[in-house]
């Protein structure tokens, strides 16, 4: 297979261990429960392993592409009174509490499989919720919501970590480039979730027939940077879909959810901690270490880097989708846009791992971080307009570049044109998939409660920007975002310089350059 294809032979360096050794996940943990668990499901071969990130993929892909479609569309398709919003900060603020002790307790009690088939029960509702806005229906699937998604979408790396984990064992390859592997592979789909989800908004939103652009719409002067959610009443740009559209559209989402759970249910094989294992002491004390883990020097250093991904999904799924798209083209046209964004996303998931390979973890941190900042600049620049000319900048090529006028004159021209829809999304898709990967990664021996902080601080960033997305122009969005950036940056570089000055290099390897 392609991923067989894509891993060689290199040795595998862990601290304090031989040359070629390997540890297991619970090293550090009683691993007196693995001698009374089945050989069948203590060993995976490649192709089962393999099978089972397909499956646990492709789930995921089917399950939330109702979630993150409808995520993109309720500033503007759930705008009444705040409501879809409000109801995003209420799922992440639950989120932030269920992580806070759900994963280390249900994971180790119940294993993997069994806590992703509960929550994802819980997660359902949600989505069924939004064919009809009211606030005690909306508002109560949301927490029911939030409260599942702690647990599921710890019990889904620890899943795919572990899988990784076996993989490599059965390849001595270097175990960043399997996880990187594994998880942009994960990303791949993750991100398949935009395409779908979006392919199918468009289609159930658009008009029944073509008008002219400019006679349809009232176009307001304030889309953009200085988009104020609470002055849209002059913009028609922005009126809900009708009814009709809002049944088909959530009937089908909650259609492609049950055939998600069929194929969870039928071919995704359980984990060694799938089985019931542990007393209460040893999870409670699991619960202990979990609460401990926030306070470690390198947790730390990860805090605004985790809390920056938060924010920026929100910029993209509220902001951008409100204040760009559907202010100045339509709700119709945020789902045709939004396509580019998950075809980039999925395409740079797949290449995200032979660039790790290429050029390390770091440099495309860095390269993530660089397109963030150029993104964040651009769209300060932008006055987006339904009526922009693509021929401009085909003139300026074909005139050999002229920059007579300055930079300024240049960035007026390409944040005018209409295909620049695509590139901001492009540029917003260098996403950091890789800080999961990083996790997994820096607390080999701890990764349920590493992934739990992972969640716990990224939800804090989703919950944070739906909470102000009411009261803030765009321009303070951005502001908020570029400072958890840099000051998350400085932390990763921090964290890096120490693990490769230190002598014993506590969590992770550092591959020597060959």
């Amino acid at each position: 297979m392609a991923m067989n294809s894509m891993i060689k032979n290199r040795k595998l360096h862990f601290v304090g261990a031989e040359e070629g050794s390997i540890q297991t996940p619970y090293a550090e943990k009683d691993s007196s429960h693995i001698m009374n668990v089945p050989k069948e499901l203590r060993t995976m071969s490649r192709g089962r392993i393999l099978k089972n990130l397909i499956v646990i993929s492709i789930f995921y892909c089917l399950f939330f592409t109702g979630f993150w479609s409808l995520s993109n569309l309720q500033s503007t398709m759930n705008a009444t009174s705040g409501m879809g919003p409000y109801s995003q900060a209420v799922i992440y603020g639950f989120s932030m509490l269920s992580c806070l002790f759900l994963p280390e307790l249900v994971i180790d009690r119940f294993g993997c499989k069994k806590v992703l088939a509960v929550t994802t029960f819980l997660c359902l509702p949600y989505i069924v919720a939004n064919m009809y806005l009211r606030w005690d229906i909306l508002i109560v699937s949301s927490i029911l919501y939030g409260l599942a998604s702690g647990p599921f979408s710890s019990a889904l790396k620890v899943y795919i970590g572990e899988i990784a984990k076996r993989f490599q064992e059965t390849v001595t390859e270097n175990v960043e480039f399997v996880m990187a592997c594994f998880f942009g592979f994960y990303t791949f789909f993750m991100e398949n979730t935009q395409v779908w989800g979006n392919v199918i908004s468009s289609l159930v939103l658009r008009p029944g027939k073509n008008i002219p652009e400019m006679a349809n719409v009232s176009f307001s002067a304030n889309c953009g940077i200085n988009f104020d959610p609470n002055s849209t009443e002059m913009n028609t740009n922005l009126d809900p879909p009708s009814n009709d559209e809002r049944f088909l559209l959530i009937g089908i989402y909650v259609g492609m959810c049950v055939a998600a759970l069929f194929l969870f249910g039928f071919f995704l094989d359980p984990l060694d901690n799938d089985i019931k294992r542990d007393g209460c002491k040893a999870v409670a004390s699991r619960f202990l270490a979990s609460l401990k883990h926030y306070k470690t020097f390198h947790q730390i250093l990860l805090i605004p880097i985790t809390i920056f991904m938060g924010i920026e999904s929100v910029l993209y799924s509220n902001e951008f989708t409100q204040a760009y798209i559907a202010c100045s083209w339509g709700v119709h046209h945020v789902g045709f846009v939004t396509v580019c964004f998950g075809v980039c996303g999925a395409l740079m998931s797949l290449l995200v791992g032979p660039l790790v390979k290429c050029i390390s973890q770091m440099a495309v941190l860095f390269l993530a971080a660089i397109a963030n900042v150029a993104i964040c600049i651009v769209l300060f620049l932008w006055e987006p307009s339904p009526d922009s000319k693509t021929m401009f900048l085909y003139f300026w090529c074909l005139g050999g570049g002229d920059l007579s006028g300055g930079p300024a004159r240049y960035l007026k021209l390409l944040t005018h044109e209409k295909w620049f829809y695509d590139i901001s999304i492009y540029l917003l898709c260098y996403n950091f998939s890789q800080v999961i990967a990083l996790y997994g990664l820096m607390f080999p021996n701890d990764r349920e409660a590493a992934f739990s902080n992972l969640y716990f601080w990224s939800f804090l960033g989703f919950f944070l920007s739906y909470s102000y997305a009411n009261y803030f122009t765009v321009a303070v969005k951005i502001n908020i975002l570029l400072c958890f950036l840099l000051t998350g940056m400085l932390g990763y570089i921090i964290g890096q310089l120490k693990i490769k000055c230190t002598t014993r290099r506590e969590y992770i390897s550092i591959p020597e350059s060959e």
